[in-house]
């Protein structure tokens, strides 16, 4: 291909690096822009992209499209930078985790500007193959990107919403278990037991918890700090959590079995026929943790 470059800011982070390797695999030449390099071949401009100086026009040479794999506020903030060097056809590509922020800022700053945000529903440091990654464009009918075919070439599923729509969504799928996460952590810090014992004892619930709350501990805070506080939505859903505690204390300082049971059916009924399959899925991860 001609124009074949992609420049990737903040390429030699997780995110930047899983996008610049399946970029490169489809024949992409790859620029990453980051404070040190990436740990991949590629071209490497050291800049940071919050201070950037003067004379980087050079970066976006013959760029079709810029991914911005950088911390929302970040990602909001170099907008005008890039727009200074780029027309209106190249495709902006965010993978902010709360995609609302970023694209209000753009369509302000540059309102022709491609956009095409893409959110992975998964680890970076797991297998692509099968994953999901949500699409955030402005018209859900429009032709498809280089970005998304490439994304379903490499093996992933996409699917395609509105950054609206995507916001609201994340709200449920990532604010919520992650606050629920997050607040077990906190409840453990107030616990005076050995968490040697724990450890010895625990049964499969409790050791997922863990788990959970090790693979949060063990990324960089920034990426949930970010989903909390970026989001429109993020308040409802930590309010309803909040709620649904002190529902459940209510029920037992009541001692009202038949309210909490009849709590337990609403929830069963919301579910509907996703009850078993979440049984069976969690049967199966606990089979793991033996």
């Amino acid at each position: 291909m001609n124009n074949n470059t992609v420049v990737v800011l903040g390429g030699a982070g997780l995110i930047g690096s899983l996008i610049s390797r399946i970029l490169k695999q489809y024949g992409y030449c790859v620029r990453v822009v980051d404070r040190h390099p990436a740990e991949f071949e590629c071209e490497y401009h050291e800049i940071d992209v919050t201070q950037p100086f003067s004379n980087t026009g050079n970066v976006f040479r013959d760029a079709i499209g810029v991914v911005f794999a950088l911390p929302e506020n970040v990602a909001v903030n170099s907008i005008p930078w890039v727009t200074t060097y780029l027309s209106t056809e190249v495709v902006f590509i965010p993978t902010c985790s709360v995609q609302g922020p970023f694209y209000k800022a753009l369509k302000a700053a540059a309102p022709l500007q491609q956009f095409v945000g893409i959110n992975p529903m998964f680890s970076p440091k797991l297998s692509v193959q099968g994953r999901t990654v949500a699409v955030c464009v402005e018209n859900v009918e429009a032709a498809q990107s280089f970005i998304e075919r490439h994304l379903l070439d490499a093996g992933m599923k996409i699917r395609r919403m509105t950054p609206t729509a995507h916001d609201e969504l994340m709200a449920l799928c990532q604010t919520l278990p992650h606050a629920v996460i997050l607040g077990f952590g906190m409840a453990l810090t107030k616990s005076s037991m050995d968490l040697d014992l724990v450890a010895e004892i625990m049964p499969p619930p409790m050791r997922t918890m863990m788990a959970l709350l090790s693979r949060i501990l063990v990324n960089p805070p920034e990426v949930y700090w970010d989903i909390q506080l970026e989001n429109d939505q993020a308040s409802f859903q930590r309010k309803a959590l909040v709620n649904g505690l002190e529902r459940l204390q209510e029920n037992i300082n009541e001692q009202d079995y038949e309210r909490f049971k009849n709590d337990l059916q609403t929830v069963s009924k919301i579910l509907g026929k996703r009850l078993n399959t979440g049984a069976v899925d969690c049967q199966h991860l606990f089979s793991l943790l033996n």
